[in-house]
Formats: C-alpha cells, structure tokens, sequence
C-alpha cells in the first residue's frame, strides 16, 4: 500500500503504520517509509514525516535513520510538510537531547520560515489565516522548537533575537489565537539566552496578560511569570502591583497563582511593602486560603525579615489575624526568636498580653502568649512601658493570672483544649517565682487540672502542686527559671539585628491601673500602618469590634493593633470594651490610667437617627447623640426582616486617625428573625472638633441557615 499511486491509499498506509504497528513492523518497513519522505507528493511527505515520529517513540535503535531527511522537510515550502517536520525535529530532540547542537544548523532555515509567515509573505498564506494570524499551528511548533535549539547556547541565541522580537511585536493580542503565539514566544524568550531588552519586552507581554479580562489568560500569565522570576526578577517587580491585585480575584486558582508570583517576588528590599499587601488580603482571605498564606508569610518574614523587632511584629499580627491556620512549627519558630533576643523580652510579652486581652479566640497567639507570660512575666510587672501620653502602663500580676484563667475557661480550639490546659498549668507554675504574691491563687488554679482526664495535664498539675511545697524552696527559682536557648539559635539570633528595642514605644493594645481600663494603643511598626480601610490619609485609624455579650473576641479584636500597626505616640488609642467595674462603661476611659474618678456624664443631647445598612434581610440603624463632653454616642441596633435567625453575629468598624472609637459588647451574637433586640454602643471622639466629620467603615458577618455572609459598607452621613 505505501508504494500504491494513490496518495490517499499510501497516506492510509503510513497512518496504520505509525498508529499501530508493532516494532518489528516499524523495523522492516523503515526504508519504505524514508522513501515516501522522499516523494514528490506533499501530502504524502507529510504522512511519512508524521510516520516516522511515531515510528522513532516506538523503536529508539532507528531513531537516527531519518535524521538526514529532517533538512529537507524544514525547507519545504507546504505548511503541512513543514509542520510535520518540526514535530519529526522535536520528538527526536525530545529524545536525545545529544542531538541538539548538530541540529543548530536549521535554526536560520526555521528563523526564515517564521519571518514570512509574521510579514505574511509567505506563498499562499491567505489558505492559512486564523483571525488575522497566519498559520499559529506552525508558528506556535517554530517557536517551541527554537526554545529547544537555543536553551544553553548564547550563538544560537543570537540568531533568533531579530525574530522573537518582531513576533512579539508585530502579533496582535486582541484575540485567543495572537495571545497563544505571543505565550510560546514569551517561553521562548525566557527560555534562551536572550538579551535584557528582549527578556523585558517578553514580561511586559505578561503584564498586558494581567490585564485582561478572560480568566485563562490571566492564569497563564501568573503561572509563566511564577517561571520566570528566577531568570529576570526586576522585570516582574515592575507589575506587582498588577500581581498583588490578583490576589482579590473571584477565582481561587488565579488567587493561588498570584500568591506563588508574589512569594517568590520578596526580597530582603522590599519585604515590608509585599508583607503589607499579604496581610491586607489575610484580612479577608477565605477559611480555606489562610492557612497557605499564613504559611507563605511566616517563611517570608523568617527568611528576608531586616531585624528581629519587625519580625515579631509582623508574626504577632499574622497569629492575631488568623492565628487559627498557624501550624505549630511557626509558632516554635516564634518561641524561640523571643527567647534568643533579650533586648525584645520586654517589648514582646508586653505586645502578647495586651493582644491575649483583647481577643482569646485566635490560638496561635493565645499559645505563644501564654508561653511568653510565663516565661517572661517578670517584664509585665516591672512598670517601665509608657503608653502613648509618656506616662507608664501598670500590669499587676493578678491581671496576668486573671487571663490566664480566662485562657483556661475558654480555650480557643475545644478540640485541642488540652493542649492549651497544658501550657497554661506550664505558664503557672513559672509565674510562682516572678509573682510570690499570688502562690495561692497559683496553686489554687492549678487545683482545676489535677483531676483532669487528659493524663498529661493531670500528671504536670501534680508535679507543678508538688514543686509548690515548702521542701522544694531552696531549689525552686533553678527548677523555674528562664528556659536555656539553643546555641544555634543564639547564632543565628547574633546575625540580624534586635531593631528597636526601647521599651516607651511598646504600646499595648490596652493596660490597667489599680484595676481600671487602660488606653489601647498599638506598638509602631518600622512598616508603617498595615491598613486604611478608609483611605483618608496615610496613617489609619484602629478598628474596633466585638463578637459577643462577654468580651471582644475574634478578628475583630486582633484588629486592633493590625488596623492601625504603626502609628506611633500620635496615633488614635485603638478602641476596645471598657472593664465593667461598676458605673458607666466610658468611666473607664475618662479615668484610663488612674488618674482619678472620672466626671460625671452630662445629659445627652437630642438623638439623630439614621440608616448604616440596608441589604439581604438587614437594616442597621445608628441613633446618633452628641454629650456635653463633646463626645459622640452612636448606639447600632439591628433589624432582621428575615424569617430565619442570623448566628455568628459580628459587627466590626474602623474609623479616621483623628477618631478615637471604643465599642461595648453587643448585647448578643443572635439576631432573631423579624426583631431588632440586639444593638451595640459605640463611643467617638473626634480630636478635629467638628472640622472634619466622622467617617467609618463597616464588616457585618453572620451566618444563615449555616451559610456564612460577609458585607461591607462604608458611613459618611452622621450628623455634623
């Protein structure tokens, strides 16, 4: 059959050949396929070139029996015998990679080719036109097969320069077809060694990928910029901007795409900025993304951070923002870069416990705080912190005890509960000689754990009730001191530098005095403010929430030293739920360090009301009121039109620098249907008095019939 007149019946032939011959087959007919290679009839040249690939896959001992016959198909002027000579060319190179600098010799033959078909030169290229592109089948095989010839070899390089340059600019990339030629010769670029310019013309081509509207092609252009920032890294960083902005897409595996992109663009220049923009999309990151991104940040931060007092910054507000997805190595590598840095004992502890009392439900920076309480807890009491207005922050020990039981009565996870009893009772028992004063109350809290089910808890109680008693008090303060530091972590500790480490500026999320609510305030970054949700001005204002009748817990709460990471001595006071010690909830604020009773609060003036929210079955109403102090009183009362409860209920808000916002519990985490029971206080205090008017922005989160909502407003319309 292959040597039959009629092309159709020899094409037949060489098909069966290739597509089910055994090799024995391919062996004994080998020469007739080499001679119908040799064919006058184009169609048949073409059959036999498509014959012998499948024919060299088949049988590796030939695969050089055609090589001489390669030559002629690439010169053929017919697209198809052309085409099938590329995929002949490129299995064999595909095969044997030996075989690629004798074949360097073809590469001016294939530059010409692709040249006529980008001029549109080429004889009857009209038959070959796709959306304006001539014959993208066998530019796009060109393209792949110089990628091969030229990867490794500058000479060869060299010679197709000229012409990946005039396909990525002469191709046009309105369509699917112009963008698949511009993608090979992107990889093509970047695979060879091509020069500079070229290698940003092909990333530029990417960067206009980025922009575009189809979803594929976006993908495409992440997954090949995730390639090539090894080969040109100051290109890529020129769209990162773009590369970021992908990280709020709709799509879960363009956001994926954008992350892998945007890690490996972190460098020791410009760590700060990329770690910003990540916690910034941590901020509202699905359940299901944070964990891969905590990940990526916590590696980021331990492989570029400049120096150890911004690297535990940076990790603290990862573990306050989603403190749930931190894996336990994380949080040892957090333990043991405190521990090695003694200039920062101070500052970290400080910054752990103010965070732990704003918030109890993120468990890596409930465990890690715990660990440094006990550890550490000697700095909490030494009185040399100052808050923002230079006067110092008092932590008494029974406060530090106070949230520890707390910790302990409500764990953060309840499945691992018993992990969390276990470092409490360790935290206890150190506590016994940096606070002697409390030993009863110690013993007394270590009690609740010596009938645990949990053998482990149980038996450390024991032994931590037993160190308690008056025979082991010659050798208790060694059995409790400090835990030793590892000398390689000591080493590496010696490599970065400590940052700032004075004490006036480790300004806590919130302190007390004699028992009485203390300002929030956040410690400065080197950073600079992690967010500004109302984009009024370059340094945000603190955000505020709370999650339940109890106490402030969650995100909201661990927003409160992230919304506002940087501020410094002038930043707005975050706001948090004042202490209920009887009286008016501001009395704490008035008085917030222990200055004296606070003044009584004058009458209110008339109400104002007006609509926050209205959207899928809630309506949030704000009754506004000025007092004569000059503070504003804002009461959010919550209206469910629906049918349905809403669970889960969290209302947060972020307001200007030159506001100060405290927010009281919300009187539930229920809205029942058709009611509006459930409301929340909030007090404001504008520092402009009245030049500019109160702003803030809303995140309402709630669950219904177990579907979890997230909405977003922004408030501008309170009364002057």
């Amino acid at each position: 059959d292959m040597g039959n007149d009629n092309q159709y019946v020899c094409g037949l032939a060489l098909c069966a050949l290739g597509n089910i011959a055994s090799a024995e087959m391919c062996r004994a007919l080998a020469r007739e396929v080499e001679r119908c290679m040799n064919s006058t009839n184009t169609y048949i040249r073409k059959k036999a070139a498509l014959c012998a690939m499948r024919i060299v896959r088949k049988v590796e001992e030939i695969e050089d029996k055609f090589n001489h016959r390669i030559g002629s198909l690439l010169e053929d002027r017919n697209h198809g015998v052309l085409l099938s000579g590329c995929s002949l060319l490129a299995t064999l190179l595909e095969l044997n990679s030996e075989y690629i600098p004798d074949f360097r010799r073809h590469i001016p033959t294939l530059v010409r080719a692709l040249r006529n078909m980008v001029t549109s030169g080429y004889t009857s290229a009209a038959e070959y036109d796709i959306a304006g592109i001539t014959d993208p089948f066998l530019q796009a095989k060109i393209l792949r097969l110089l990628r091969k010839l030229g990867m490794g070899s500058v000479k060869a390089s060299d010679e197709m320069n000229d012409i990946l340059a005039q396909v990525a600019t002469n191709t046009e990339g309105t369509k699917n077809t112009g963008n698949a030629i511009l993608y090979e010769c992107v990889l093509t670029i970047m695979s060879i060694e091509a020069e500079s310019g070229l290698r940003v013309l092909g990333i530029n081509i990417l960067g206009r990928f980025l922009l575009s509207r189809d979803n594929n092609i976006r993908y495409v252009a992440l997954a090949t910029l995730r390639r090539v920032v090894s080969v040109d890294l100051k290109a890529v960083q020129r769209h990162r901007a773009t590369i970021v902005e992908c990280l709020k897409d709709n799509d879960m595996s363009i956001r994926r795409r954008a992350l892998d992109v945007t890690y490996a663009l972190i460098t020791e220049e410009n760590i700060k900025s990329l770690t910003k923009e990540l916690l910034e999309y941590l901020l509202t990151a699905e359940a299901q993304f944070k964990e891969e991104l905590c990940n990526r940040v916590c590696d980021a931060v331990q492989k570029y951070a400049p120096n150890r007092r911004w690297q535990i910054d940076t990790l603290i507000k990862v573990m306050c923002l989603a403190g749930n997805y931190v894996k336990e190595e994380q949080r040892e590598t957090f333990c043991r870069v405190v521990a090695s840095t003694p200039e920062l004992h101070s500052y970290a502890v400080i910054k752990l416990y103010f965070n732990m009392k704003e918030g109890l439900t993120q468990e890596a920076l409930v465990h890690v705080g715990v660990w440094c309480l006990g550890e550490f807890g000697d700095h909490l009491f030494a009185n040399r912190a100052v808050g923002p207005d230079n006067q110092p922050i008092h932590v008494v020990p029974a406060e530090v005890l106070d949230v520890l039981a707390d910790v302990a009565r409500k764990p953060p996870s309840s499945d691992r509960a018993s992990l969390t009893h276990c470092l409490v009772a360790g935290a206890l028992i150190k506590l016994v000689t940096r606070c002697p004063n409390e030993v009863e109350r110690i013993r007394k809290m270590l009690r609740r754990f010596e009938c645990s089910l949990h053998v482990d808890l149980q038996q450390r109680s024991c032994e931590f009730l037993e160190l308690l008693e008056a025979e082991w008090d010659s050798s208790r303060a060694g059995i409790l001191d400090r835990m030793p530091v590892p000398e390689k972590d000591i080493a590496s500790a010696d490599v970065r530098d400590v940052g700032d480490r004075t004490l006036d500026v480790a300004a806590p999320a919130g302190a007390s005095s004699g028992g009485k609510a203390a300002p929030a305030a956040t410690a400065p970054s080197p950073a600079g403010d992690l967010l500004d949700l109302l984009d009024t001005g370059p340094a945000p204002a603190p955000a505020a929430a709370a999650q339940g009748p109890a106490a402030t817990t969650g995100d909201a709460g661990d927003l409160l030293d992230l919304l506002g990471g940087g501020g410094g001595p002038s930043q707005a006071p975050a706001a948090a739920v004042p202490a209920t010690m009887g009286g008016p909830s501001d009395l704490g604020l008035m008085d917030i360090f222990g200055g004296g009773n606070a003044a009584p609060v004058a009458q209110a003036q008339q109400e104002t009301q007006i609509v926050a929210f209205d959207k899928g079955g809630l309506r949030i109403l704000m009754t506004c009121r000025r007092e004569a102090d000059g503070s504003s009183i804002v009461v959010a009362r919550f209206c469910n039109s629906l049918s349905v409860p809403m669970t889960d209920f969290v209302f947060e808000a972020a307001v200007p620098k030159y506001v100060r916002l405290t927010m009281q519990s919300a009187t539930g985490q229920i809205v029942p249907p058709c009611t509006d029971v459930v409301s929340q206080t909030m007090t404001c205090v504008n520092s402009t008095n009245g030049e500019k008017g109160l702003l803030m922005k809303l995140r309402i989160g709630y669950v219904v019939n177990g579907a979890p909502v997230q909405e977003m407003a922004q408030v501008g319309n309170f009364p002057s």
